[in-house]
């Protein structure tokens, strides 16, 4: 499986997250993409994630579980992200789309 996480390079925060994905993708799963999502211009803050081979696109805490399953020290916190409970209150108001939604 390899993804494409689409963030905002204007945030300094996002790029620091992304810099620290890029070194916990030890194998290579992720390709870090600034430019236009697939969903349009990535907000402050925000990312998608786009599965490159079913193309289905994640917003908010499914797209964290995405990146999460991909890199390996993060990999028991993206399992308990598929646990209702915790993923409601880490994805809070906004949980964002889990790939079902929108397809391109």
């Amino acid at each position: 499986m390899r993804l494409s996480l689409y963030y905002n390079p204007s945030c300094q925060d996002c790029v620091r997250q992304a810099k620290r994905t890029a070194r916990l993708d030890w194998l290579r799963a992720i390709e870090l993409r600034t430019d236009r999502s697939p969903l349009g211009d990535v907000p402050v803050g925000k990312i998608v994630v786009v599965d490159e081979r079913s193309r289905r696109v994640f917003t908010g805490v499914y797209a964290t579980r995405m990146v999460c399953l991909m890199t390996p020290l993060h990999f028991l916190y993206g399992l308990f992200l598929f646990l209702p409970p915790i993923r409601d209150r880490v994805g809070g108001s906004q949980p964002g789309c889990n790939g079902d939604a929108r397809e391109i």
